[in-house]
């Protein structure tokens, strides 16, 4: 209730600051706030809600193997789609938390099914990975679930790494990343834009906001983890580049939100992200958790904030012993990030203290 009346006051000193120029209607918004309220779930529901439908999942594919449909790629087919289009309609009929597990069951269970009945018809791989892709990429555009949402993009870019590892096209994991770097900075950097521009959006951002890391660091652990991908250490840095760009324009947004002025301030803050992104430069993969993190922390979004923290660290490590380089570069390289980033966040800090007092 203390939120609501806090959404109140909001509307009501927005009002009072622009006018007669500001219209919107408060009982259509406070009955929007409290229909998402009720239906508000803990991240904690939602995993379970993923880990239900797999449950779920596994638990009709036996069902599948004592009946014997496994023996007709017809009947796999047919019930995927059904599948599939039952739990996008149930999504548009009801807006219900346990309806929603319901309907991840169904869509999960469809997608493995129709999987399953296509690689039976001895379609090859490359096809059925175009016909999920094109599933899960439509099935966003039907859907204001919030986990149905988050898993379309998953196995959308899923699919797309499949491809890329299905055909050998190995180098091709550079613009997948450069592609979904630009995708998440963007969605990071523009939320009001992309809320007010219309509902539909509005209601499937945050899930846009969370699959777009997720999907990111699909690609950061494909080249950040030694020997998954069999693409040569001195091509790294085409990864990098991107990384560079996203971070010089945060730095840059950073700099213009705490107001700095000052022109050593400047050249200092920038010195510094020169060194990180120098340091950095053949692992990308560490400087992708870096901008998920300087993303996050702008944004004040805290769950992307953990997860780049968690995916740094990781990183870092693969960093250390995948390296071919002695083990006193290794810790001198590891040593100087470490200094630079404290002088960093020490700056960093000190500023945003001085811009909140005045």
């Amino acid at each position: 209730m203390d939120k609501l009346e806090n959404k109140k006051a909001l509307l009501y000193h927005i009002s009072e600051v622009e006018g007669d120029r500001f219209f919107y209607e408060e009982d259509a918004i406070l009955m929007e706030y409290k229909k998402q309220d009720q239906n508000k779930s803990s991240l904690a529901i939602k995993i379970l809600t993923i880990f239900g439908g797999f449950s779920a999942m596994l638990a009709f594919l036996g069902f599948l193997l004592i009946s014997g449909l496994y023996d007709s790629e017809i009947g796999m087919l047919i019930f995927g789609i059904i599948f599939i289009v039952s739990a996008l309609i149930l999504d548009k009929i009801f807006n219900k938390l346990i309806i929603d597990t319901f309907c991840v069951s169904l869509f999960i269970i469809g997608l493995v099914l129709l999987c399953i009945g296509l690689f039976e018809m001895r379609l090859n791989e490359n096809t059925v990975a175009l016909i999920i892709c094109a599933i899960s990429f439509s099935s966003l555009f039907l859907t204001q679930n919030y986990i149905l949402s988050f898993l379309a993009i998953l196995i959308f870019n899923g699919s797309l790494l499949s491809l890329i590892l299905i055909n050998d096209y190995y180098n091709l994991i550079h613009l997948y990343i450069a592609i979904n770097t630009v995708l998440v900075t963007f969605v990071f950097l523009n939320e009001a834009k992309i809320i007010a521009s219309h509902k539909y959006l509005s209601k499937i951002y945050n899930p846009i906001r969370i699959g777009s890391v997720f999907a990111l660091l699909f690609g950061l652990i494909a080249i950040g983890k030694s020997y998954l991908i069999p693409i040569s250490p001195n091509q790294l840095w085409i990864s990098s580049i991107i990384m560079i760009l996203a971070i010089i324009y945060i730095v840059y947004s950073v700099i213009e939100i705490i107001n700095v002025t000052a022109f050593k301030t400047k050249l200092l803050i920038y010195t510094l992200s020169a060194l990180i992104m120098l340091l950095t430069l053949f692992s990308p993969a560490t400087s992708g958790a870096i901008v998920i993190v300087l993303l996050s922390f702008l944004v004040n979004y805290k769950t992307g904030f953990v997860i780049g923290i968690i995916s740094f660290i990781y990183f870092i490590s693969q960093y250390y012993y995948d390296l071919t380089f002695t083990l006193l570069i290794k810790s001198i390289i590891l040593m100087a990030s470490g200094v630079v980033f404290l002088l960093f966040y020490i700056l960093i800090t000190k500023k945003l203290s001085s811009h909140e007092k005045v």
